[in-house]
């Protein structure tokens, strides 16, 4: 008995090092499983809106482990180009099968270029960025500011502009009920850029 706790005692490095290296092989296999286990999905390359229709550019493949959730969202092999969102969808959000539809909203998206103040649009904007359009009228005194429009998406931004002084162009992608009530904001003053966090 005095022999093996001898020999425990002399070589209790070595076997707590085996136990760890044994340990670490373990976890790293759980990994590599877990990593098999992984599937391709479609993803929103850039916020989306609803009533949206899918464009190339608007997608792109994210590798998730999903497991029983999985039918719940498209993978990579499905066709969604040239359909329809019924509902709002974050960038690298994964696209649910409850979210897209054939068939549009009824109502299909205008797009309406605007001249915004460097100073009135948030530096860091991108296309695909939902956002708010503000009203700050500069021809009538008395009049306060106020929301034209919320939850519209950006389209383009060009990029000419944005490196110049002045005004920036930027295209809306916006309901067409709402064309008239924007250039009317835009005739009576600035226009204040907000991005919206859904």
């Amino acid at each position: 008995m005095n022999e093996l706790t001898n020999l425990i005692q002399r070589y209790s490095r070595r076997i707590l090092a085996v136990g760890i290296i044994l340990i670490s092989l373990t976890a790293a296999a759980g990994l590599v499983s877990q990593a098999d286990k992984s599937v391709s999905m479609w993803g929103a390359k850039n916020s989306l809106i609803a009533g949206q229709k899918i464009k190339v550019g608007d997608l792109e493949i994210v590798k998730v482990s999903l497991g029983s959730q999985a039918p719940k969202y498209f993978s990579n092999e499905a066709r969604l180009v040239g359909n329809f969102l019924t509902k709002a969808i974050t960038q690298g959000e994964l696209i649910p099968v409850s979210g897209v539809s054939k068939n549009g909203l009824g109502v299909s998206q205008k797009e309406i270029p605007i001249g915004i103040a460097k100073n009135d649009l948030p530096s860091t904007i991108r296309v695909g960025d939902i956002v708010d359009l503000y009203s700050i009228p500069i021809k009538d005194a008395q009049a306060k500011s106020s929301l034209v429009v919320s939850k519209i998406q950006v389209g383009a931004i060009d990029t000419r502009t944005q490196n110049m002084g002045g005004s920036i162009d930027v295209l809306f992608n916006v309901n067409p009920a709402n064309i008239l009530q924007i250039t009317d904001a835009v005739q009576a003053g600035r226009i204040v850029v907000v991005r919206n966090a859904l």
